[in-house]
């Protein structure tokens, strides 16, 4: 499996945090097509990039599909012509 993660900010100090498991097998084993969720990141407001690869996870408050959709419609819609699903 392999994580990417991608952020906006909403703010200088709140990112939102777009994480997709991508699995690295062709074809996936046991039909796992991977999956995205989204986080809203209180952050220092130093370095995004950083920010966003660490404090998702410590920090983050995972949104709906729907707000995540609405927040970078571009990204959902390559998230979805790639086959990955909504982690619920």
């Amino acid at each position: 499996m392999k994580e990417e993660i991608f952020h906006r900010a909403i703010h200088r100090r709140i990112l939102v945090v777009y994480v997709a498991n991508i699995p690295t097998e062709k074809p996936p084993a046991g039909g796992w097509p991977g999956d995205w969720a989204a986080y809203v990141v209180p952050v220092p407001g130093v370095n995004h990039k950083e920010e966003a690869a660490a404090a998702w996870r410590r920090d983050g408050s995972k949104l709906k599909e729907k707000e995540a959709r609405a927040l970078w419609p571009s990204l959902a819609a390559d998230m979805d012509a790639t086959g990955l699903k909504w982690r619920p």
